[in-house]
C-alpha cells in the first residue's frame, strides 16, 4: 500500500470523470431529498413556500421530461464543442496541451452540472407518484437546476472562445509554471531542514556502502513525498539519493534510489531488501505527467507550441516569438529561485535525502535546442531566442550569466549566415552585443556576422 499523503483519492481526483461523477451523486442526493420532503413534509412546505413553486402531477411530469430531453441535447452539443477544441489544440498547439482544456475545472463542471440535471430529472420522474398529493415541488427544483445549467453553458462558451486564443493559452501556461516555481521555493524556504547547500562530509557519505532500488512500475513519476521519504531515511539511519525526479519516465529496470549506509552502525537484520524497498512507497507513478508538479513539463508545452507555430503548415513566427519570450521569463524565475539541488537534514543536522534536480544549463538547453534547429533560417525567431537569453541574464548572478553567454554562442553558431542580408546581420549583431553587455562579456564579443 502506498504511504502517500493523498493516496488513491487524489489520484482519482485527477481523472476526467471525477467531477461529472461527483455532480451526478449530488443530483441523486437532491432528488432523494426532494422526494422525501414531498412525501413527508408537503403540508409544511406549502405553508412556507409560495404557491408558484408547486405544480400539478401532469405539469410536473411534462416539465421534468422537457428538462431531461433538453439537458441531454445540451450535453451532446457540449461534447461536440469539446471535441472541436481538442482537435484545434492537437493540430495547432500541441498534443501535450489537450489536458489543459479537457481537465480545466470549468469544462468538467459544465459537463457535471448538465449530467447531474439530467439524472435529477430522470430519477425524480421515475419515482414520482401521487399518493394523494395534488401538487409537487420537484418541477420547481428542476427549473432552478436548469437556470444554473444555462449560466454554466454561457460561461463554458466564453471559456471555449478564450481557450482557442493561442496568446491566452501561452499566458496561462506561463502563469501555471511561475506559480509552480513559487510554490516549490516557498515550500523549501518554509522547512529549515531543506537547504541548497550540501553537507561538508558529502564526499564521505557518497563513499559508504550502496544499495540500489529499482522501480516496480512503468510510467511517469507524478509525485514524490519528500518529507516522509526523509523521515524514513532518518528512522533507518541511511541516506537516500533520488536518482529520478518528478516527470521522469521509469521502467522495471530504472534505478530510482541509491541508498548509502554504514554497515557498522546498522544491525544486519535491519538491512534487507524488503525494508529498503519501502522507499518506493513514497513515489507515485502514473501514465501521464503531472502538470501541477512538473516544471519541465510546463516548459515543454511552451516549446512545442512555439515549434508548431514555426512549422511550414502554420507559419506563425510571432506566436513562436511570444512563446520564446515567455519561456525566457520562466527560466529567469527558475534561475533566481535556486531550486536546482536540495538536501534534506534531520533534527541533528545530519543528511537524510538528496534531490539533484535538473541543472539550469540542462533545462536551458532542453528549452531551446529544438527551436535552434528549426529556426536556423528565420532571423526573427533566432533573435527572439537571444532576447530571451538577455531576459535570463539580467539581474542574475555571474554563474547564470556565464551559462547564458555560452548558450548564446551555441544559438548563433547554428544560424545559417548565408541567408542574411546586411540589415539582418546588423540586427543580429546588435542582439549579440546586447547579450554580451548583459553577461559582462563585451570585451570578447566581437562581431559574429560581417
Amino acid at each position: 500500500m502506498k504511504i502517500f499523503n493523498f493516496n488513491f483519492l487524489d489520484d482519482w481526483r485527477a481523472k476526467i470523470y471525477y467531477i461529472p461523477v461527483k455532480y451526478s451523486i449530488y443530483a441523486l442526493i437532491i432528488s432523494a431529498a426532494v422526494l422525501l420532503l414531498e412525501q413527508n413534509y408537503q403540508p409544511y412546505l406549502i405553508n412556507i413556500l409560495p404557491n408558484m413553486f408547486f405544480t400539478p402531477l401532469e405539469i410536473t411530469k411534462t416539465i421534468l421530461s422537457t428538462i431531461a430531453g433538453s439537458l441531454l441535447s445540451i450535453v451532446t452539443i457540449s461534447f461536440s464543442i469539446i471535441m472541436v477544441v481538442l482537435t484545434t489544440y492537437s493540430t495547432q498547439f500541441s498534443p501535450r496541451t489537450l489536458q489543459d482544456f479537457l481537465k480545466s475545472k470549468l469544462t468538467l463542471q459544465t459537463l457535471g452540472i448538465f449530467i447531474g440535471g439530467f439524472i435529477y430529472s430522470i430519477v425524480t420522474l421515475m419515482f414520482l407518484s401521487s399518493d394523494g398529493q395534488t401538487v409537487f415541488l420537484s418541477a420547481a427544483v428542476g427549473v432552478i437546476i436548469v437556470i444554473f445549467c444555462l449560466i454554466y453553458f454561457v460561461m463554458f462558451i466564453n471559456h471555449v472562445s478564450q481557450s482557442i486564443q493561442v496568446n491566452l493559452l501561452i499566458d496561462t501556461l506561463t502563469t501555471e509554471i511561475l506559480e509552480l516555481v513559487d510554490n516549490v521555493k516557498e515550500f523549501n524556504e518554509a522547512h529549515e531542514n531543506i537547504r541548497n547547500e550540501p553537507p561538508a562530509n558529502l564526499d564521505y557519505i557518497l563513499e559508504k556502502s550502496q544499495y540500489s532500488i529499482y522501480s516496480k512500475e512503468v510510467g511517469f513519476i507524478r509525485d514524490i513525498n519528500d518529507l516522509k521519504l526523509s523521515k524514513f531515511a532518518d528512522e533507518h539511519n541511511i541516506v537516500i539519493n533520488a536518482e529520478r525526479m518528478i516527470g521522469d519516465y521509469v521502467t522495471n529496470n530504472t534505478k530510482v534510489f541509491t541508498i548509502y549506509y554504514d554497515i557498522e552502525e546498522m544491525e544486519m537484520e535491519e538491512l534487507n531488501e524488503e525494508t529498503l524497498s519501502k522507499c518506493l512507497d513514497f513515489i507515485l507513478v502514473g501514465k501521464e505527467r503531472n502538470k501541477s508538479k512538473d516544471i519541465e513539463f510546463g516548459i515543454q508545452k511552451l516549446t512545442e507550441v512555439a515549434l508548431r507555430a514555426i512549422s511550414p503548415g502554420i507559419n506563425d513566427p510571432n506566436t513562436a516569438i511570444f512563446c520564446i519570450k515567455q519561456a525566457g521569463m520562466v527560466l529567469d524565475k527558475i534561475a533566481k529561485a535556486n531550486i536546482e539541488n536540495t538536501y534534506y537534514y534531520n533534527e541533528d543536522d545530519e543528511l537524510t535525502l538528496i534531490f539533484e534536480d535538473i541543472s539550469f544549463d540542462y533545462l536551458l538547453y532542453k528549452t531551446f535546442y529544438q527551436l535552434r534547429y528549426y529556426s536556423m533560417r528565420d532571423v526573427s525567431v533566432a533573435a527572439s531566442i537571444l532576447e530571451a537569453l538577455i531576459i535570463i541574464a539580467e539581474g542574475n548572478e555571474q554563474k547564470i550569466k556565464d551559462i547564458t553567454w555560452e548558450f548564446g554562442n551555441y544559438i548563433v553558431q547554428g544560424f545559417d549566415e548565408n541567408i542574411l542580408e546586411d540589415l539582418d546581420k546588423k540586427y543580429m549583431n546588435s542582439k549579440i552585443e546586447e547579450l554580451a553587455v548583459m553577461t559582462e562579456k563585451s570585451k570578447g564579443a566581437g562581431i559574429y556576422f560581417e
